[in-house]
């Protein structure tokens, strides 16, 4: 039984990392992107991105299926009562089909840096539509920022997670609660793929439709430290374009060439998201090795 488990979960994942990364190479070969062109230039690069793109896309999704079930513990997720922590609490979101199992490496990481209140929750992307699943955010940032005396927020969040996050940034209520705001792999053009989604809410997010127009409309705060992340090689969100953030007030990192998911594995990946909060809360004391372990694993910041 456990055998036969085993191989299916192979299986699947196997099956789904080689048709996205497929439908990816197909979408790039008929609309090249710059930051892939930089990432994979030249036959070696193209042919190391193919490889990197399916090993890390298979690992990552093989990791996703191990952990998720942990996302039901919700014991796992309560953050501290650390009132006096030296660095400000943090609320990282999900992305479509997940649970907070996603944060299990980036939570750990977050600690190690001097994050001691990190807020983790899970919500689900088949029963609800985007517009109450961003409700439902509202009420987890002002619930987080009681818990923790009023202190701003970090937000980062995941694909989905990402939106959700830009939906509180432009809701008067909800954006004065946020000192920084990072999103990873967010599909903020929406994506090809979504065509293929179970559900409602995943087939919302098709490019270029109405709900990444609505949202790519809305304000965000000028003044506040925003970061926008994604790879190269993203076998998720089509075309790789659609990864770029429509708001010139943010911040763009291109990662190395890694797959969708394995973002939220990738330890250069949350290395420079931790130098991007070191260097925007400067007030804050200094993480230490935890933020160097990112150093020299991306392609160069690009501010808009």
């Amino acid at each position: 039984m456990l055998v036969t488990f085993c191989l299916i979960v192979l299986a699947s994942g196997g099956a789904v990392s080689l048709l996205t990364n497929l439908l990816f190479w197909y979408e790039t070969a008929r609309r090249p992107h710059p930051a892939t062109c930089r990432a994979c230039s030249g036959l070696a690069g193209i042919l190391g991105c193919i490889v990197r793109g399916l090993l890390s896309s298979f690992a990552s999704l093989i990791i996703l299926y191990i952990t998720y079930p942990a996302g039901f513990a919700k014991g796992l997720w309560t953050a501290p009562a650390t009132p006096r922590s030296r660095r400000p609490p943090v609320l990282l979101v999900h992305g479509l089909y997940h649970n907070a199992s996603a944060w299990l490496l980036f939570r750990w990481m977050l600690h190690r840096a001097g994050f001691a209140q990190v807020f983790c929750r899970s919500y689900n992307t088949l029963r609800y539509d985007f517009w109450e699943l961003a409700g439902q955010f509202k009420g987890q940032l002002l619930e987080t920022a009681r818990l923790c005396n009023g202190e701003k927020v970090i937000c980062i969040g995941h694909s989905l997670g990402g939106l959700l996050i830009r939906a509180a940034l432009a809701d008067p209520e909800t954006a004065p609660l946020v000192s920084a705001a990072v999103t990873l792999g967010t599909p903020h053009q929406g994506s090809k793929l979504a065509s293929l989604a179970l559900g409602k809410l995943g087939r919302s997010l098709i490019y270029k439709g109405m709900l990444v127009r609505t949202l790519n409309t809305m304000p965000s705060p000028a003044a506040l430290p925003k970061l926008n992340v994604y790879s190269p090689i993203d076998n998720m969100v089509l075309p790789v374009s659609s990864l770029s953030m429509p708001d010139p007030g943010w911040t763009e990192q291109v990662t190395a060439p890694i797959s969708h998911v394995s973002m939220l594995y990738h330890l250069p990946t949350i290395g420079l998201v931790l130098r991007f909060l070191e260097e925007s809360l400067p007030h804050q004391p200094r993480a230490g090795n935890a933020i160097a372990r990112g150093k020299g694993n991306a392609l160069p910041v690009a501010t808009p």
